[in-house]
């Protein structure tokens, strides 16, 4: 077990119950619950400084190979989590520090989504609807939860993403104080447990928590300096966290893995009959390529057959409805809605609206061109009529709140391409993502002329993801 002295000042502070900061009730959020004031580096603290181990930035080669090379697009950037990670800001941090950094790297996207203390658990469904569907470069959570939630959730992003994943132990927090200087545990996270997670998983683990309390020790400085009110990060706490996850943005002695093994990028061989064709490995396969006045259309072939034949399939975020029942402080109904959906058989293309019946839990599900497919509860494991539709309990997050009325709607579409042009007015370079959510295994690829016409190829990119 790790343990943290307890520097004279702050044990006296703690001994003597000095008062928190004012909760400052009338300046938070109406959406999130969380302090709006802003709070800078405590009075007379040093400026903070990360440090870097030897061996942190191993499991970001793809990330740095990256950043240092630079891309024709933006580096995409995806958060999840909590309040914690909303906390963190919108992205600022990372689109004014990543290119000072790395000259090559012109623009840094960064999409998040978050909920009202939203642990790991529910995390895989947003992961499913909308991180994957993205296929980012980097990903970070920052929440709390149970370490067989998150596990559950770094095997999602493993089996269908290629992108870096970065996971930082909480900061220290109030309810976190009876703790100091016996473990390096917090009131509501297993800091070896989630440590562990990430190994097995080839995971980035930030020490942020260690690094937070030895920044505290050094300026003497009590837990509630780098707060907002009890529990949230000030302003300098979420600087804090972001530099911490920066300083692991290094090359390090060794990475664990080499940047090809999980993205490549090939050249296909012309046919005799005008085709385009190339063998890859894994669940996705973007076209690099050039417009012409005189481009030629292309019927899009995986593994010899139309790809809308293919079993690929994206879905879109689970929408709830504006109206729906509101419960609590700072509620919005995204936080009390089936966070994740899971496919079965047979798969139609369709809108889906799912309706609750009653307040404990009982819906009907249909389908824009299914139709009627079947009643559940949120409570109980659903497979629709049709063996389209599972709904897990699992994923749905506070269904004790949903009442009679409440609406939730969400797409199924392929995702895959029927077929790509290269005709334009101009001369334009382009990418086209032909297909992902394969299945992670040897694939053939045949564009076959529909339309007469040139056809600029400068390269195919096969993303092989590490899990299976």
């Amino acid at each position: 077990m790790h343990r943290l002295a307890l520097p004279p000042v702050l044990a006296l502070a703690l001994a003597l119950h000095l008062p928190s900061p004012p909760a400052f009730t009338a300046e938070r959020s109406l959406v999130t619950d969380e302090p709006v004031f802003a709070k800078g580096r405590p009075e007379g603290a040093a400026e903070y400084v990360a440090k870097a181990a030897d061996t942190d930035g191993q499991h970001l080669a793809l990330t740095m190979h990256k950043l240092q090379q630079g891309l024709d697009r933006p580096f995409l950037i995806w958060a999840i989590g909590s309040s914690y990670t909303n906390m963190l800001g919108s992205g600022e941090f990372w689109q004014r520090e990543l290119p000072k950094r790395f000259p090559k790297t012109k623009q840094v996207e960064y999409r998040k989504m978050v909920g009202n203390s939203c642990p790991w658990q529910y995390l895989r469904g947003w992961a499913r609807h909308l991180v994957i569907p993205d296929q980012p470069d980097l990903i970070i959570t920052y929440t709390i939860g149970d370490p067989a939630d998150l596990e559950k959730l770094l095997i999602e992003l493993r089996r269908h993403t290629t992108a870096d994943i970065i996971v930082p132990s909480i900061h220290w927090r109030e309810r976190d104080i009876p703790l100091w200087g016996q473990s390096e545990n917090a009131a509501d996270q297993d800091v070896a447990a989630v440590r562990e997670v990430c190994r097995r998983h080839h995971v980035e683990f930030v020490e942020n928590r260690r690094d937070w309390a030895a920044y505290l020790t050094a300026n003497k400085l009590a837990v509630p300096a780098l707060l907002k009110d009890a529990v949230h990060q000030s302003d300098y706490g979420a600087h804090i966290i972001n530099s911490n996850i920066l300083a692991h943005f290094r090359v390090p002695q060794a990475f664990s893995y080499e940047p090809a093994s999980r993205e490549k990028q090939l050249q296909p061989e012309k046919q005799p009959d005008g085709s385009f064709t190339a063998k890859f490995t894994g669940t996705r396969i973007d076209l690099h390529g050039i417009t012409a006045p005189d481009g030629g259309t292309f019927r899009v072939l995986i593994d010899e057959k139309p790809a809308r034949e293919s079993n690929a399939w994206l879905m879109s975020y689970v929408q709830p409805d504006a109206k729906n029942a509101k419960e609590g402080k700072g509620a919005n109904p995204r936080d009390q809605s089936p966070h994740g959906i899971t496919l079965g058989q047979k798969i139609v293309p369709q809108t889906w609206t799912l309706v609750m019946t009653s307040d404990s839990g009982d819906y009907t599900l249909t389908g824009s061109v299914t139709g009627p497919d079947g009643n559940g509860n949120a409570f109980k494991p659903f497979t629709s009529a049709s063996g389209q539709i599972l709904i897990e309990p699992d994923l749905w997050r506070r269904a004790e709140r949903n009442r009679t009325g409440d609406r939730f709607t969400f797409e199924v579409k392929p995702a895959v391409l029927d077929e790509v042009t290269f005709k334009a007015s101009l001369a334009t370079p382009f990418v086209l993502r032909l297909a992902q959510m394969l299945s992670n295994d040897d694939h053939t690829l045949r564009l076959v002329p529909t339309k007469p016409g040139t056809a600029t190829i400068n390269a195919l990119q096969g993303f092989q993801p590490p899990g299976r």
